[in-house]
């Protein structure tokens, strides 16, 4: 098929379209020339009452070709596979888009916003994970991150966070606080010259409450400054400070400075 008579619609192929990986794509085919062994997946659609020819799978080897031919790499033209138009619909392209790249997986935020296309255009789950061979918790694991705010998914598609760790983020301390840990842990990584967040640059928990033990002991302390004889010497904010501390619980404590 002539390259000029194949259209392109980003809607119709399940992935980001990668600049980097269609200007790798055309240097090999500048220096080898288009491998036909690997045709282009096509399907017809009726635009103004005319049969136009889309591509649906190949979109990288697609437009590596054309930007192939505007550098000056003469291609004619471009093996295709055109399926029949009686079996192509919305559903059975995400389908096809999905498992015709099973070499090249999906990211879990890729498949997620197909599975909520598919889920809208009235796919049950049972389906969906059948046809795509996955399992109804992976299935809750991307929605997960489908649902998490949209700046988290910056981050995963800029490769700062991995999907999986998103998700145990997200799984653990719901969308907001994720974000706020991962990007906090970005800010960390990028300051140490490290690119990318790991559960080792993610702020350790905040330590627990006080024990009892521990506000007894600051309780004496504090009881103890009270009760020395420099005390009155100390700058008016300070005695105000130990006052203001220990008046709610002047009932708890001795006039020894111990209990």
């Amino acid at each position: 098929m002539p390259p000029d008579q194949i259209h392109y619609d980003q809607r119709d192929n399940v992935r980001q379209l990668d600049p980097d990986r269609v200007r790798h794509i055309a240097n090999l085919i500048k220096a080898n020339g288009y491998d036909r062994k690997k045709p282009l997946g096509c399907f017809v659609r009726k635009v103004s009452g005319e049969d136009r020819i889309y591509v649906y799978e190949g979109q990288h080897r697609y437009h590596g070709a054309l930007l192939a031919i505007k550098e000056g790499k003469v291609i004619d033209r471009l093996p295709c596979v055109i399926d029949e138009a009686k079996s192509v619909n919305r559903v059975s392209l995400i389908y096809a888009g999905i498992t015709n790249n099973d070499s090249e997986k999906l990211t879990p935020l890729e498949l997620a916003e197909k599975v909520i296309e598919l889920q809208n255009l009235g796919e049950q789950n049972s389906a969906i994970c059948m046809r795509l061979n996955i399992t109804d918790q992976t299935i809750r694991d991307v929605l997960l991150l489908a649902n998490a705010p949209t700046a988290l998914h910056k981050l995963v598609r800029a490769k700062v966070v991995s999907s999986t760790l998103a998700i145990d983020e997200i799984r653990a301390h719901g969308g907001d606080k994720a974000l706020e840990r991962l990007q906090n842990a970005a800010q960390q990584a990028k300051a140490a010259g490290k690119a990318k967040v790991t559960k080792k640059t993610l702020s350790k928990p905040v330590a627990h409450k006080i024990s009892d033990v521990q506000a007894k002991q600051l309780l004496q302390a504090l009881q103890a400054v009270l009760h020395d004889p420099a005390f009155s010497q100390l700058e008016t904010p300070t005695i105000a400070g130990v006052h203001t501390a220990l008046l709610p619980m002047k009932d708890l404590l001795d006039s020894k400075g111990g209990s």
